[in-house]
């Protein structure tokens, strides 16, 4: 006689943006969980470990191509002063970046982010290229000096790439007196719980998922004065978990 077993229901799915930040989605990873993450003010870039110029003259840039709907005003840059960037931002770009003219993605791209009339624009290009740049100098033009309000928000997979994209947006931004905050959970002994946070007034925020889900339910992240929102490696967002 065969014997009766029971069937167990499927365990609930559950989100990616659901996920707190500092939960380990797995166990058995070989990558650091649980260890403090440092200060953003800690990290720093190694920008000699890349190369402005091959970055310019990489040969990949010749694959990169434009596509646009319907009539376009946007005519590619050849140089940073092409696209109207202020004083203080390509002092930035210049000082601070060493960059010396745009990639292949950022001529193409830059004219669609910063000139009117602003539209939906996907980017995509192998590592290196510059996308990088776009979004943060895109972020960084939007943004209105004189009003302390969220304005610009960029969000990333992982807590890594958003303190990297911290990181550099303060750099290229020294000049601009424009504030930014990094939203990424930190050590929970030091942590203040959301709910007794002061609402953020940086005006360019970027973080996680999770935090920054967190963020707008506790009321502490305003978005009514957003003007650009940026999902970095969007395509790693979507896959994981219907985010």
């Amino acid at each position: 006689m065969a014997e009766s077993s029971t069937t167990s229901p499927p365990p609930a799915t559950k989100s990616w943006a659901d996920q707190a930040d500092d939960e380990d989605a797995n166990p058995s990873s070989s990558s650091a969980i649980g260890t403090e993450t440092p200060p953003i003010d800690e990290l720093i870039l190694n920008e000699d470990k890349k190369s402005s110029s091959k970055m310019l003259d990489d040969p990949d840039d010749s694959n990169i191509q434009a596509v646009t709907s319907g009539d376009t005003p946007y005519t590619s840059a050849a140089t940073f002063e092409e696209l109207s960037i202020s004083p203080e931002l390509l002092k930035g770009l210049y000082v601070e970046m060493k960059f010396q003219k745009p990639s292949k993605i950022q001529a193409v791209s830059l004219p669609m982010i910063l000139n009117p009339p602003h539209r939906d624009l996907i980017a995509q290009a192998h590592n290196g290229s510059g996308k990088t740049t776009c979004f943060v100098l895109g972020m960084l033009s939007r943004v209105d000096p004189t009003l302390q309000a969220p304005q610009a928000l960029c969000i990333c997979p992982t807590r890594e790439l958003a303190i990297q994209n911290v990181e550099v947006l303060r750099k290229m931004g020294k000049y601009t007196g424009i504030s930014s905050e990094c939203a990424v959970p930190m050590d929970k002994r030091d942590s203040i719980p959301i709910s007794k946070r002061p609402p953020i007034s940086a005006q360019v925020v970027i973080g996680t998922p999770g935090t920054i889900k967190n963020l707008m339910t506790h009321k502490k992240l305003g978005v009514t004065r957003l003007k650009i929102l940026v999902f970095d490696e969007a395509d790693q967002m979507l896959a994981e978990h219907d985010f």
